[in-house]
């Protein structure tokens, strides 16, 4: 069998789909490995307004075009077989000065009387798969100035902004580095997301013997770590662990504002009226069903103490006079 496989990337012309490789012909190393290629298509329900039902795109106003949100970047991901390696938070412009000028005068400048005191800064590294089987690592990090922030919000927008900064922040760092990866544009005209998007990558080819045998040992293997196995069983030949390469930085841009962190609807303007919280209820009587009162000497729950202790349950004055009426 011919496994050598080759996928014409052109013939998927640009007026019909957005194709996210680089190049027009891939074609694979051996017969270990095969092309897939998948169409996402993003849900374009949305409006100039983002009064839309959509999720995956929203329109921003200082471009007058629309841009791509994390959920839509996560379809993307996944199709490209793109994963998140790690999401750390890292020290912050402002912050980094301050430890270089402690570092040199020797004097530590008090923490928490500085304006950038709510500043945050999300690195995120993802796995891109790579057209010869193998793996590279792209980290991209994202800063929020809240200060910059504050000065473009009114104060309830800021207050209710600044829970989710760190959120928001590592939405745009993760849309940094999926940009970077497969090629994404800041912004497109919505004629252009409702295009499908055409994502080739290299996967496993699993007809091939080598991978069958890899895919049955590694299986046996982990299948011996739940149940005891005879010695030598699970040792065939399996896949060898791949070397972790070093991380390639996603540089920012000045004019980079659509990375899919954009501020919710919610956060801008005033939440929902909520609904009215009904009050607890009081002690209820057990015969009656009425909730019992608190008369000249005896709170209610004096009462309900009583009632228990002398009629086991809880039961109103009334109530308590008409049982006590049929006892001895």
């Amino acid at each position: 069998m011919d496994y050598t496989n080759i996928v014409q990337l052109n013939k998927f012309p640009p007026d019909q789909y957005n194709v996210l490789v680089p190049v027009t012909t891939m074609q694979v190393a051996s017969n270990l490995q095969k092309i897939t290629v998948s169409e996402v298509r993003l849900d374009t329900r949305q409006n100039d307004s983002n009064s839309g039902p959509s999720k995956d795109i929203y329109y921003e106003k200082s471009c007058g075009a629309f841009a791509i949100t994390k959920v839509a970047g996560m379809k993307l991901a996944a199709a490209a077989n793109i994963s998140i390696v790690a999401t750390t938070p890292t020290r912050t412009e402002c912050c980094q000065r301050c430890i270089e000028m402690a570092r040199a005068t020797g004097n530590a400048r008090a923490c928490g009387n500085c304006p950038h005191v709510h500043d945050v800064a999300v690195t995120v590294t993802i796995r891109v798969p790579e057209p010869s089987g193998s793996f590279r690592l792209m980290q991209a990090t994202k800063e929020i100035d809240c200060t910059l922030e504050a000065s473009s919000m009114t104060e309830k927008q800021f207050k209710r902004f600044l829970p989710h900064r760190t959120a928001i922040a590592e939405s745009k760092a993760f849309m940094r580095a999926i940009r970077a990866a497969l090629g994404l544009a800041g912004t497109y005209r919505w004629e252009d997301l409702q295009k499908p998007f055409v994502v080739a990558r290299v996967v496993p080819n699993l007809d091939a013997p080598e991978i069958k045998n890899a895919l049955a040992s590694n299986y046996l293997a982990s299948m011996g770590m739940l149940f005891e196995m005879p010695a030598g069983q699970g040792q065939n030949a399996s896949l060898p662990a791949p070397k972790e390469p070093s991380a390639e930085v996603v540089p920012s841009y000045e004019d980079e504002d659509n990375d899919g962190g954009y501020i919710p609807e919610w956060l801008q303007d005033d939440p929902p009226p909520q609904p009215p919280q009904r009050q607890p209820a009081g002690i209820i009587c057990t015969d009656c069903h009425q909730q019992i009162t608190s008369d000249s000497r005896w709170k209610p729950e004096d009462i309900a103490g009583y009632s228990q202790r002398t009629f086991r349950r809880v039961l109103c004055p009334s109530c308590q006079k008409k049982n006590r009426g049929g006892r001895r």
